[in-house]
């Protein structure tokens, strides 16, 4: 890993900032890789890259989202009045980006670049050990790899939601690529795009992809795991948190049939046929609760035993022929995925991650109420320039948390680890 220095002449206006330790967002920038951006533009630019900007260029797309600049041209002309911006963008000599500089940069760089360079820093925050740290409200003895949480950002249309209705009822708007979503308390007018994403249980954000705003969320939980594939072929995901919205029997038995991940999803109400209780838990034929004693993953099936619960319930007055071996009983996958395994209600897996739904709920306000006021500063149309929008922001998220863990020691501001 390489940081880079500032430069610090003495005769700038920036020297006071540069030389202030406890400046955090001159600290944010010295701590950035550069090798996590610069090979990437490199392709792009074989040269030093639009007007010799280069690195620079990248660096001050972060510098916008850190500094909640509504727009490019802000960025440009704020880039030209403080040299401190200048000198974190490495742009302290001769002039400094235009506003329509920008529109090249994504043009060149595209959606799959913007990706890279994330991937770039997603691999230096796993070498960090900030993607699957130790948590030990988890169990020890539990199937190993990353702890990802499935969550949706509406994002506002502003510049393109200029509409006009069809006869058949339906809109064309400036940007064909938005659309009006579901009412919500929080939107009065809900036209736009909306990103979805893969989150650590840390709150690193893995991917993210953009839809029109009508899309529902669990027709996009299958196109993230296979994008997560493919940027991340070498690491594994045990277990995936997700919202009631994603509880059908198609998404449990897909997500582990299809990419043997224990899905963990919020359960809405469920009715069990005669022989189990509320939860899903088998009965003997005398109405007494057998306790599972294990999940057998390659089998696809939960054991549970008689713990002879009978034996203790002075009102019983029948023998019970299970006495002195014991009743075993199985529920396979099979029979219902939602219903029946990997991870139903009574799993200590499920007890346990199902708190960290709420904190990364929480914490992820982060991102969908303030992510650098994401929704505020979208001024792009097309659903690809949303899209690399989206990928800076979780490009400086992912940043923050390596930024907060080198300067403080603290593996995630979500959780406590």
């Amino acid at each position: 890993m390489t940081d880079y220095q500032l430069p610090v002449p003495q005769i700038s206006s920036a020297y006071l900032d540069l030389t202030d330790e406890e400046n955090d967002l001159v600290n944010y920038f010295r701590l950035i890789n550069l090798s996590n951006i610069h090979p990437v533009v490199k392709k792009c630019y074989p040269h030093a890259g639009p007007q010799g900007y280069g690195v620079g260029l990248f660096l001050s797309r972060m510098l916008k989202i850190k500094q909640t600049f509504v727009s490019d041209r802000i960025l440009a002309r704020r880039l030209s009045e403080n040299s401190t911006y200048r000198h974190l963008c490495l742009l302290g000599k001769g002039s400094t980006p235009a506003h329509n500089t920008y529109n090249s940069l994504r043009k060149y760089l595209g959606i799959k670049r913007y990706a890279e360079i994330h991937v770039n820093f997603v691999n230096e925050a796993n070498t960090l050990g900030l993607l699957n740290p130790n948590i030990k409200q988890l169990p020890k003895k539990r199937r190993q790899g990353l702890i990802l949480i499935g969550d949706s950002t509406p994002i506002r249309s502003y510049c393109s939601s200029k509409g006009v209705k069809q006869e058949n009822g339906s809109w064309i708007f400036t940007d064909p690529s938005v659309s009006f979503g579901r009412p919500h308390h929080r939107d009065k007018y809900p036209v736009g795009h909306k990103a979805h994403s893969l989150i650590t249980i840390t709150g690193i954000p893995m991917v993210s992809l953009v839809s029109t705003r009508k899309d529902s969320d669990e027709i996009h939980i299958f196109p993230l795991l296979d994008e997560f594939k493919k940027r991340f072929p070498s690491l594994k995901i045990a277990s995936i948190v997700l919202d009631a919205g994603y509880d059908s029997e198609e998404i449990h038995k897909g997500i582990y049939e299809g990419y043997t991940i224990i899905p963990i999803i919020i359960r809405g109400k469920m009715v069990y046929p005669e022989g189990f209780d509320s939860v899903g838990t088998p009965l003997c034929e005398f109405g007494y609760t057998l306790t599972k004693t294990g999940v057998d993953y390659k089998r696809k099936r939960t054991r549970y035993h008689c713990k002879k619960a009978c034996q203790k319930d002075a009102q019983v007055i029948f023998p019970c022929p299970h006495s002195e071996s014991g009743l075993v009983s199985y529920t396979h996958f099979r029979d219902s995925y939602r219903k029946y395994g990997p991870a139903i209600p009574d799993t200590i897996i499920y007890k346990k991650l199902k708190p960290f739904r709420t904190a990364i709920e929480r914490g992820f306000g982060l991102v969908k109420e303030n992510r650098y006021r994401m929704e505020h500063t979208n001024t792009y149309m097309g659903i690809d320039n949303v899209a690399m929008h989206v990928i800076e922001h979780d490009i400086v998220l992912t940043q923050d948390i390596i930024f907060g863990y080198k300067t403080s020691g603290k593996y995630s501001p979500v959780i406590k680890v």
